[in-house]
């Protein structure tokens, strides 16, 4: 025990020189020319916002990343050994993102003089040291033994454990268990980093989004369990990976994705910085953006709009669109924040604009909110896609000390079948509603006096009614509103 123990002190000392002259150098550079050679979270990680960051701090990138979903270390190397064209060379030039398939993965070494070669395991595999070598102490040596440049840093991308409700089947690796698979993935990427000292820099990813998970956005970083949230979890990265290789801290840009709001990509920023300077430890940011705990009583009525794209209208309606997984700045009817999230847990299958544009209830919908949905289906087949039992929706970082009124609107028009849809919610008990979507332009579904969990949660689930007989048992939400309640 002791004798691990010096091996991590005397690891953290090297990691701090390292760091130290990856802040140099490449700082005064006006062009970074960064490959990955990673998977889908490497596409995660850099192919979004990092050229964004990195031009608003006034250095110049080149990305590139050697895709192949899934791909392992070992499988790496087997598609270079065997020659397969498996691989989509993904490219960012002034901005400009292309993507070249069928690509060996030789020829994208040689593209550039990259001043940054990053290396990364299957996420599946990434706590699990034995599934490391000999294929990456190989896949190094074969990389330095073709690079075009001369002064070029090898490095890690940790990536991160999954959300802590992933149905991901390589989860079972870690006892589906978050915490397990983080600190896997934290004593790997130690271990590696003692075997293989030319790594100069860690991108730690992993730690940032785990830092990221102690803020108010909460388990919300990922959108489908695994796969970084197209928003907040990506920004996250992005911000991680522009600190490792400029030295640049990300708190305080202004660059953020559409949607992401100021307080929240604060909290993303604070994140990835507090994981640089401390990669292998957890940073609770409980105090960032909002506080631990809810405190804030709403003004008005809380509206949410489900569509395509943001009501257009007005302040009053929240929307909820497919591209924004997890809503962070919800506001009440007289605009002022609540402080609650609400993220898609389990998301629908697509939107239409079918409902009605008239309606009779006691919501005040404009046309653009109750015409526009979000949709699911039960059975069969439907285009490409699979049937969902029901999809989810989860309320964050409400207010305990509140109870919270529901109302919920449903409809498609033009039905000639029953298209009941119904809505289960579960917070301290569980409380079930549903309204008939066939051609509703006036009825709604109640439910009163829900109070949230003692972590401050409501879970909404919709699914198809009882007596939904059409053929693939489709259910909507057009739109939703919030009462609170002391």
């Amino acid at each position: 025990m002791k004798h691990f123990l010096f091996i991590l002190m005397l690891f953290s000392a090297l990691c701090a020189k390292a760091q130290e002259e990856i802040i140099t150098e490449p700082a005064r550079k006006d062009t970074i020319r960064l490959l990955t050679i990673g998977n889908s979270f490497s596409q995660d990680a850099v192919e979004q916002y990092l050229y964004e960051l990195a031009k608003e701090v006034g250095i110049h990138m080149i990305i590139g990343n050697a895709y192949k979903g899934g791909q392992s270390l070992e499988q790496h190397w087997t598609d270079l050994t065997e020659e397969h064209d498996v691989y989509e060379y993904r490219k960012v030039v002034n901005g400009i993102r292309t993507n070249t398939p069928h690509s060996l993965l030789p020829p994208i070494i040689t593209d550039e003089p990259w001043d940054f070669i990053s290396f990364q395991q299957a996420s599946h595999y990434s706590g699990l040291t034995t599934t490391y070598e000999p294929f990456l102490s190989k896949l190094i040596q074969y990389t330095d033994s073709i690079k075009t440049g001369q002064d070029v840093r090898y490095g890690w991308h940790m990536t991160w454990a999954y959300s802590k409700d992933s149905n991901h089947g390589g989860f079972t690796n870690y006892s589906q268990q978050q915490d397990v698979m983080y600190d896997s993935i934290r004593y790997a990427v130690q271990w590696t980093q003692i075997l293989h000292p030319e790594f100069s820099f860690n991108v730690p990813c992993g730690t940032a989004i785990q830092n990221a998970r102690t803020s108010y956005l909460g388990d919300n970083m990922c959108r489908d369990g695994y796969h970084l949230d197209l928003k907040f979890g990506r920004y996250t990265a992005a911000c991680a990976w522009l600190e490792t290789i400029t030295g640049i801290s990300p708190v305080g840009l202004s660059y953020r994705p559409e949607g992401v709001d100021k307080t929240a990509a604060y909290v993303c920023q604070i994140a990835a910085h507090a994981a640089v300077l401390n990669p292998f430890v957890v940073t609770k940011l409980n105090n960032e953006g909002f506080p631990a705990q809810n405190d804030i009583v709403p003004t008005g009525l809380i509206k949410i709009n489900f569509a395509e794209k943001p009501y257009e209208g007005g302040q009053d309606w929240n929307t909820m669109t497919p591209a924004m997984r997890t809503l962070s700045w919800i506001t009440d009817a007289n605009n002022n924040v609540t402080g609650i999230t609400l993220t898609s847990t389990n998301a629908f299958s697509g939107t239409n604009t079918n409902g009605p544009t008239y309606t009779t209830t006691n919501m005040l919908m404009p046309a653009e909110v109750s015409r526009s949905c979000m949709w699911g289906f039960a059975a069969e087949s439907f285009g490409n896609q699979k049937p969902k039992a029901s999809c989810t929706l989860t309320l964050g970082h409400l207010n305990p000390e509140l109870k919270y009124d529901f109302t919920f609107f449903a409809s498609r028009q033009d039905c000639r079948d029953w298209r009941e849809t119904e809505f289960t919610i579960q917070g301290a008990r569980v409380y079930t509603d549903g309204v008939e979507a066939a051609n509703n332009i006036s009825h709604t579904a109640t439910i009163k006096n829900v109070s949230p969990t003692a972590d401050g949660k409501i879970i909404i689930k919709v699914a198809p009614g009882d007596r939904n007989n059409s053929k693939n048992r489709f259910y909507y939400l057009n739109a939703m509103t919030i009462k609170t309640r002391k």
